[in-house]
Parts: structure tokens; sequence; C-alpha cells
């Protein structure tokens, strides 16, 4: 029988380490739901306000940091800089089961719980599909290279535009004595230099202006230094850097798990755009990882982009739930919606 525990999440979860990780490793080993990130998360953007829930049935475990947005709903823990929500349930019947003893556990008296970001490649939440409790809603498509054959193979399946450009690129900055360096950053030691360098080349360019740039000492800085030296001890972290003449025009910050390569955040120099540094950059690590042959695939966990078409066809979308307590408090809600929607439509 399902009894769930409610911890401040920022004081109890260092306690709880070991029985997150071994719920993620029965899970999939995701290494974006690793402890490690997770508690770096939470230490870097969490906030008193963030509860981890526990289901104390040893034959169905589950875990989740979730927080509460309004007075009866409530949703999983969801900085920017997670790419998937933060939950561990049981597969199929079990998920479903989770799901509806905690939104009937939570504390107060919960109406919804949102389940957010979810991806179908390694979410157990199939037995909701037709659940009438349950709303799901597509969040946004992401891609993935799968790294299957040989490099030679793949890259002769891309565009000629792709492949030629990046020879023409090659040849140009040749002609101009450039030197082209493809760098691999994994040592702990060199985190700090890198993401400092990536945060110089970000702050000065589009997303600067936006307001969205990482810059060399924000809490973003910290929050992805922290990261990369924590993975990098235990060999799962990797920096690439593209430098010409020695200095980085690109770089991407990335995790590895087993199969699995995850780009959490890229950027190039915009004063060398003519060059698509960032293209170039990312021909020369899918050739690393074809070489090394242990990455099946390779993850960009974020929007879909039109450039990302020319790299992969392999698509799907990451998608969201809310659970409801009563079969009335959704049908209120679709009401709501729709009221909105036909205001809107007649101006």
């Amino acid at each position: 029988m399902a009894h769930w525990s409610f911890h401040p999440a920022i004081e109890a979860f260092d306690q709880f380490r070991d029985r997150w990780d071994a719920l993620n490793l029965a899970q999939n080993n995701h290494i974006l739901l690793d402890s490690g990130f997770v508690g770096i998360l939470l230490c870097h953007f969490g906030s008193r306000d963030v509860v981890l829930a526990i289901n104390e049935d040893d034959g169905n475990p589950a875990m989740a940091l979730i927080e509460r947005r309004a007075p009866g709903i409530w949703e999983t823990f969801q900085p920017s800089w997670a790419p998937l929500g933060l939950i561990l349930y049981g597969d199929g019947e079990k998920g479903r089961e989770n799901l509806s003893s905690l939104i009937r556990s939570l504390p107060g008296y919960a109406l919804e719980l949102g389940v957010l970001q979810q991806d179908p490649s390694c979410s157990g939440f199939s037995a909701v599909d037709n659940c009438s409790w349950v709303e799901k809603l597509d969040y946004m498509q992401t891609a993935r290279i799968p790294l299957e054959g040989t490099f030679q193979e793949y890259w002769a399946s891309r565009e000629d535009r792709l492949r030629k450009n990046n020879d023409r690129l090659r040849r140009r900055m040749a002609e101009k004595d450039l030197k082209l360096e493809f760098v691999v950053i994994c040592d702990p030691a060199g985190v700090e230099d890198a993401v400092r360098e990536f945060g110089r080349i970000e702050s000065r360019g589009w997303k600067a202006k936006e307001g969205t740039a990482m810059a060399t000492d924000d809490a973003q800085a910290r929050f992805y230094r922290a990261v990369l030296e924590a993975f990098c001890k235990r060999n799962e972290g990797v920096i690439y850097q593209l430098r010409v003449d020695g200095q980085p025009v690109a770089t991407d910050l990335c995790l590895t798990r087993g199969e699995m390569f995850v780009v959490l955040r890229t950027t190039y120099d915009e004063e060398w755009k003519v060059y698509a540094p960032g293209v170039l950059l990312r021909e020369d690590t899918v050739r690393s990882l074809y070489a090394e042959g242990r990455v099946r695939n390779y993850e960009f966990y974020g929007p879909l982009m039109e450039y990302q078409l020319r790299w992969t066809h392999d698509i799907r979308t990451l998608y969201h739930l809310t659970c409801f307590r009563h079969l009335w408090v959704r049908g209120a809600r679709q009401l709501v919606k729709w009221r909105v929607s036909r205001q809107a439509s007649h101006g």
C-alpha cells in the first residue's frame, strides 16, 4: 500500500541520494536523472518550496521533486537547465498507481499534479494513455543523431550542401594559414577555464541581447562548472572545443553515459561565423564519437531547430502530463479553456 513521505528537498536530498540512484538505475539509468546532476540543480536553482516526495512502499517505489504552484496545484520541479522532469516511478501499471496515490497524498488537498517534460523513449507512463483523469499534452519536438554503421556511411548520407560547405570552409581557413584544432577536455582541472571561455563567447553574442547568455561567472556558469567538474571526475563529462590559432571559437558542454551522449549547451564566437565554427565542431565531434565506438545516440535535448535536420531525421516529441484528483476538475479546466478560446476568436 502506498505511503508517501515528504521532505524539504534542499535539506533532505543528499540523505536519499543512494535510493534515488537505485531507482534511476532500475528505470533506465539516465544521466540527466542522476543524483549528481539533480543535486547540483537543487543547489543552484532550488528553493525551500521544492519538496522531495518518496513512496515508502518497497513493492512500488517512486521518488519525485515537486513544488506547489498555486493552492491545490503541484508540478515537478523544472528549472530551465533540466531537460527532463525530475520524477522516478514504476513502469506500466505501477507508474499509473504512483501518480494516483501521489496526488491523493500531497500536503493540503491537491487537485492537479503536473508531470513535466517526459521523454517517450525512456518514460514509463504508457499505462496512463487512456486514463480519464490524466491529460497528455505535447511539449516540444527534439532531435537525436543515431550513430549507426560507420562515420563514412553517416557522412555520405548527409546532404551535399553540408558536406561540401564544411570542406570548403576548412580549405579557406587552411589557405589563410589559420590553424584549426579540435580539443577534447575530460580533465576536471580544465573545466573552469573552458566554462569561463564559454561564458566569454556567449556574453558577446545574440543571447546577450536576449538576456539569456551565460556570463563568465554568473549562476549559469557556476552550475555548468559544478556539473562538468563532478561528471568529469567520473569520466562522464566532456567539453569539446574548436580552436583557431589556439583561441576557442566554438564550445559544446556535454555529458555521456553508456550509449547516450547529451549536449547540455553549445555556443560559437559570432566574430567567426563566416566559417560556421559550430558546424565544423559538430562534424569533428560526431567523427570522434564514431571512432570511440561506444555512443549510439547523440542527444540534442532542446527545441528542434532547422539546422538539426541537416544532421538527422530522428525526431520525437516530449510531453507533459496533468493528473486530476477528480474528473470534474478536468472538466472545469477544459470549460475555462474553451471560453478563453471562444472569447479570443470573437475579438
